[in-house]
Formats: C-alpha cells, structure tokens, sequence
C-alpha cells in the first residue's frame, strides 16, 4: 500500500493543475535506450526528470511514492493517429492516455488541420491531455490549392507552386513534414513527381515524408519503391506507415521488404516504417479496387476476395442504411436478399458523390507478416487510432504490444519494444527532451506491470480499457490514476524544432 504521503498534491501554474515535485521510488526503469531495465529512483522537478539512480533520499518539500517494483517507461509515442479528428471535443483523449500513450503525431493519409497554425493555436487554448505533432497532408495542399472543379488529375504546374507555398505556410506553423495517402482521393492521382517536388520543401525544412502507400496488397512492392525513390530524389527520410503486406499474393513476402531496406541503405536513402499489431484494418469502402472500376462485378469479386473475402468484411459506417454496421458483407448481403458482390457495388454506388463514404474493417493480413514487423528494431509502433474509434487499435495497441507480442508470444524483448515505443520514435521526429527517462527529460511516464498488461479492446468493445497500465504522466503531471483520466491537461503542441514558433 503507497504511503499517505502519494497522494495527490497540486500546484496552480500558469493555470494548469500539476503535481508537486515528486520522487518515485522504487520502479524499474526503462530508460527509453533499449537498455534492459534496472531498479532505482526518479525525482522530478515541475515538468522535467531531474535525477535517476539506484537510491535516492527524499527532499522535504516532495511527494514520495513507492511503486513497488512497477516498471517505468518514458510516454509512448504513437507514429500515426487520428486524434486531431474530435482532439478539441475530447480533451481529455481517454482511450489513447489509458494506454500509456502521451504523444500523438497527426495530421495523417494525406489529410490534415486547414490552416495548421489556427488548429495548434486553439489546442494549445484549450489545453488537451497528452501532446499533439502534426504533419501536413498532400490531399489538404490539393485540396486548397488546386481548382476544385476537376481535382482528381495530375496538378498543374500552376498548382503544384501553390501547393509548394502552402506547404512552407503549414511547416512554418510547425509542421514536422508532407503525410500522403496515395490510395485515397485525391492524392491517388498525384504523380510520384508531384510528390517529389512537395518532399523537396519539407526537406529544406529538415522534415520527412511519411505515407499510406498507393496499394498495400498485390502492388506492394512497386509502391515502397516508390517511396524509396521519392526519399533518394527529395534527399529526406521517409517513412511507410502502418506497414503491411495486405493481400494473399504478398503474405510471406518479409524478405522483399528487408531487401527493401537494404537497398536503401545501399542508395543512403534513410528508410523508415511504423506497424500496428493487428491483422485486420479499416479504411473506406472504395479503396479494395483501385482502379476505380466499381461497376464491375468480376474486378469487384477479386478485390473482396482479397481483402479477406464478404465473411471478412465489417462495416464501420453506412449513412444510407446504419442498420448494417457492425456486420460483415456476408450478413448485410443476407439482409438484402442479394449476392455479396452485388452488395458491396450497391453500397459503393450509394455513397460515390457522398461526403459520408463507407467505411469498412477487413482482415487481409496474416499474423507471421504482422510479428515480422514487430519484431524489426527499426520499425516504430503506430495506433492509426482515433477518439472513439470501431477498430479496437485506438484504445489498444500499445498494451497489446507490451502484453501479447513481448510477454506472450515472446517476439522481441521488453525494452527494444520501449525503445522503439519511445526513444527511437522521439528520434525519428527530432524530439531531443523526450523519449527518455534521464535528467532534463521531459517527465512523460509510464507506470505498467510486465506480468499483466494487455489490451482489453476488441470487435464490439472498441473502446475497453486495458489492464496493468496503473498511471501515466505528460510534463510531470498525472493524466492517468488507477487506470482512469484525471481530468488534468498538461499536454502540449509540439511544433517541429526546425519550424514554427
């Protein structure tokens, strides 16, 4: 039992409630390195870690609490989220701060916050719960600066220099780099030259390139070259995110993706990726045929069957009918009395000049290409979760990492899943007081127990917590107790360090 002494004690800055100076004792740490841990102490002054060592003695003025023998982890750093949808409605960001995470990085698949400056601006008004980077989407430059009377073309060179300003507009309000979502309209029909030039200014300002790749099935591959020949022509890092071999024709295929790697090596080009840890995804309707070709039955019947086949398929959202939501293609079929095929046209057909676009989850990866990518040191851990999201992966998948692919299943060691969780992440975005547990370090913490975290969401109970993820800290303040929020908002806007203010 903690002493009387842990309870909570609050300080009034700058008109945001933080804990009094605190010393935490007895944890074992993991510092973020990928160092094994190691038992000791970690006193914290207002925001920042100011002291790490086996033992430490109290100071008069600060609170005291043993945590006997819980692990400590520097905040997770989730590499692609969606939280900036309803991050202004939900301040407090439960499903993501319950699951130890404390910095979201959005603004993602291409589509971000118009104008960027005005968004960071009202959240950094508002105070939220955990810290917000956002990058800028290439689907938000076309949408703002090309003619919207025909958009799903190639730009113009007109267009393209447009863009190219709005892009140093969104960079320079803090952008970290250029996000695309390549299968999705209207980046889809962006030429890879397009992109390459876009890259160009988000690398005069030291940012990357990060992108949902055009086809994440049969084409995979022509579409992480694609990605490496961007990071060699625009001379910056880029990044796959949500990693994954989504079709039958390319499960077992790892080796073409660590020859991917390689060869960018080879070309010095610095090639990166982040991975959730599901087998299953969710998208809208329209992009399981990429050729836009929605009327035809037989081009319709091989994309369904490859992404996972009508037993496979759930829809997540039907504006035209929301009694099918929650069910499989197979069962809204059942329910219209027709074939599964003739379904799914129907439902493209019903929502094509709709801004409300289905959405769906299907499963079309398989579990040994997923614990692949865990596994690689070099890829970084994604949500692409939002707020309140149907897909258990919002509120889950940093405790399913820790509990079922390194506790469980034993697929890479505990503190290479914190480095790439932390450290290697807040390398990545060029975060040089976070990521690590170490004095001058910004006091983002995790307490968990090895023994028994785990996710808790699942299909139909998306948003369940998880468990043995006890409390967790941005800038020296509790956003967690016991599992539950507090209420308290010490996040911040992290603008990139190279841009914005």
């Amino acid at each position: 039992m903690r002493s009387i002494v842990a309870l909570w004690a609050f300080l009034l800055v700058g008109g945001q409630a933080r804990a009094a100076d605190l010393l935490l004792k007895n944890v074992v740490i993991y510092d973020g390195t990928g160092k094994k841990g190691f038992h000791g102490d970690v006193r914290i002054r207002g925001d920042r870690i100011v002291e790490v060592a086996p033992h430490l003695k109290p100071a008069p003025s600060e609170v005291v609490r043993d945590e006997h023998g819980l692990a400590l982890a520097p905040g997770f750093i989730d590499m692609h989220s969606h939280a900036d949808e309803l991050i202004l409605q939900y301040l407090d960001a439960e499903n993501v701060t319950r699951q130890g995470v404390t910095t979201v990085v959005v603004g993602q698949d291409g589509g971000s916050m118009y104008p960027l400056a005005d968004f960071l601006g009202k959240l950094e008004s508002a105070h939220a719960a955990l810290n917000v980077a956002s990058m800028v989407g290439h689907g938000t430059l076309r949408l703002h600066g090309m003619d919207q009377t025909n958009p799903l073309r190639p730009s113009t060179p007109e267009e393209l220099t447009q863009m190219k300003h709005l892009l140093e507009e969104e960079l320079n309000a803090g952008g970290f780099g250029l996000s695309s979502g390549l299968e999705y309209d209207p980046g889809h029909y962006a030429t890879t030259q397009e992109i390459i030039e876009l890259s160009k200014v988000a690398a005069a300002r030291g940012g990357f390139y990060i992108s949902h790749v055009r086809d994440e099935g049969n084409a995979v591959f022509d579409s992480f070259n694609e990605v490496l020949h961007i990071g060699n022509s625009a001379d910056l890092p880029v990044e796959i995110t949500h990693i994954k071999l989504a079709t039958p024709a390319v499960w077992h295929a790892t080796s073409r993706v660590k020859s991917l790697f390689e060869e960018a090596r080879k070309q010095g080009v610095t090639l990166r990726a982040d991975v959730y840890p599901y087998t299953f995804w969710e998208s809208l309707a329209r992009v399981i045929l990429l050729d836009r070709d929605y009327a035809n039955p037989e081009k319709m019947s091989k994309a369904i069957a490859d992404n996972g086949g009508p037993d496979h398929i759930r829809f997540t959202s039907y504006t035209p009918d929301p009694s099918i939501v929650g069910k499989t293609l197979t069962e809204a079929a059942a329910a219209w009395h027709m074939q599964p095929v003739d379904a799914y046209i129907k439902i493209i057909r019903e929502t094509l000049d709709s801004k409300d676009e289905a959405s769906i989850m299907g499963e079309s990866m398989i579990e040994e290409d997923v614990r692949w990518f865990i596994a690689q040191p070099q890829i970084t851990f994604c949500s692409d979760g939002g707020l309140h999201d149907q897909h258990p992966r919002g509120a889950g998948s940093f405790p399913r990492i820790l509990g079922h692919y390194v506790r469980e299943e034993k697929v890479l060691p505990l503190e290479l899943a914190i480095h790439k969780m932390t450290g290697l992440a807040a390398q990545h975005l060029a975060l040089r007081d976070r990521g690590r547990i170490a004095p001058g370090f910004i006091a983002d913490l995790v307490l968990f127990d090895p023994a028994t975290v785990i996710d808790g969401s699942k299909v139909g109970d998306s948003e369940a917590p998880p468990r043995g993820i006890p409390a967790v800290m941005v800038s020296g303040t509790w956003v967690v107790e016991n599992g539950k929020v507090t209420g308290a908002h010490p996040g911040r806007v992290l603008r990139h360090p190279h841009g914005g203010q």
